[in-house]
């Protein structure tokens, strides 16, 4: 510690404007008013999931730093845990917490219909951003939220296709009856509950004069090879965006040997502080909500009002934040020399500003 006070209390007040940008976000405000849409959820949730997969190797590279002191065996008497023990503490809680939250998130979406591999048009390329209409690497066609929507058009060709026909090979007027995709239409025309869809050919998409739009609907075999996006619809794999990767390249260098312990959990804790005081304000306006009576139907189908608000905004996450913090703190208060500590404080706010930076932008953006 020094004259400015702990390094926790420092950082938090270091970057205030760009702290209240990224924990007040307008998504924040939509979950907690129970206008968050269900795509949108759906995306940023799958972008959300893949972060804390990588938090899990972030972690383990941080408990690779760390060397606890030796102690005698032999000596009868209770040593106090220094803040390497400490530190080792807080992180195996962290990979048991991230471990229960991933399991989180399967049962959530699942009990929601929530989808785990949406992508956002815009991820897609600006084709596919403006035409609304990609292809996930499963060979599910999509609005963007990664999910088959069912029959939603006419059939291609103005033919009304049969999923037990096409099982069958069933023939009408000389011709086999087959479930297909139109590429124009870019939607999949199964009725809910029938087989994914195929993509279109690469064979089509080079030379469309020898080849049909729409293509027989077959269960996939595997990863489609096809990754080109197209004008008007097109293969896109569902991937880390562009601020989930960053964020990603940041955890695999605050972990890098080049990097001290202090440092690393300085990046652990600012980005759960800011996540905790992300959702503790959509709490609030969830709380708002609820006091003034504001009903009716969350457009989400009540995942964030029922399972991630609570969860998020808890009093057991905000114990392990600042238990964290804590550990943080203490290990800022051991370092040697004046010259010293404020040069490791100044590498700490270096990491804070772009934790803060990422997470204001991790959120989607809303209309």
């Amino acid at each position: 510690m020094t004259s400015q006070g702990p390094l926790t209390a420092w950082l938090l007040s270091s970057t205030p404007q760009a702290l209240k940008r990224a924990t007040t976000h307008p998504f924040l405000a939509a979950a907690g008013r129970g206008t968050l849409p269900k795509t949108t959820l759906s995306q940023w949730l799958a972008q959300d999931r893949l972060y804390a997969q990588s938090y899990i190797r972030f972690i383990g590279l941080l408990l690779t730093k760390i060397r606890l002191p030796p102690y005698n065996p032999n000596t009868g008497t209770p040593h106090h845990q220094g803040p390497e023990q400490q530190a080792v503490n807080v992180l195996i809680d962290a990979l048991v917490n991230i471990r229960t939250e991933l399991q989180f998130f399967e049962s959530t979406a699942a009990d929601y219909g929530l989808d785990l591999t949406a992508i956002h048009p815009e991820e897609a390329g600006p084709g596919l951003a403006e035409s609304g209409s990609i292809t996930t690497s499963a060979g599910i066609s999509t609005t963007g939220s990664g999910s088959c929507p069912g029959s939603t058009g006419a059939a291609c060709e103005g033919k009304k296709m049969s999923v037990s026909a096409a099982e069958t090979g069933e023939l009408k007027n000389g011709e086999s009856v087959l479930h297909t995709l139109c590429d124009a239409q870019g939607e999949c025309q199964m009725p809910t509950g029938g087989e994914v869809c195929s993509p279109p050919s690469p064979q089509h998409l080079q030379d469309p004069e020898k080849q049909p739009l729409c293509e027989p609907c077959r269960p996939p075999t595997g990863r489609s090879a096809f990754a080109g996006p197209q004008e008007n619809g097109g293969m896109v794999f569902f991937t880390a965006s562009r601020v989930t990767h960053a964020y990603i390249d940041l955890f695999m260098s605050a972990g890098s040997a080049g990097v001290s312990v202090l440092e690393g959990m300085a990046v652990l804790w600012a980005t759960e502080v800011c996540y905790l005081r992300a959702w503790r304000y959509a709490a609030a306006i969830l709380k708002q909500r609820e006091s003034e009576a504001q009903g009716g139907q969350d457009a989400d189908g009540g995942a964030l009002r029922e399972k991630f608000i609570p969860n998020w905004s808890s009093v057991e996450f905000e114990g392990f934040v600042n238990g964290i913090g804590d550990v943080l703190d203490m290990m800022a208060s051991q370092i040697k020399g004046a010259e010293e500590a404020e040069l490791m404080r100044g590498r700490c706010l270096e990491w804070w500003r772009q934790v803060v930076w990422l997470e204001e932008r991790f959120w989607p953006a809303m209309e």
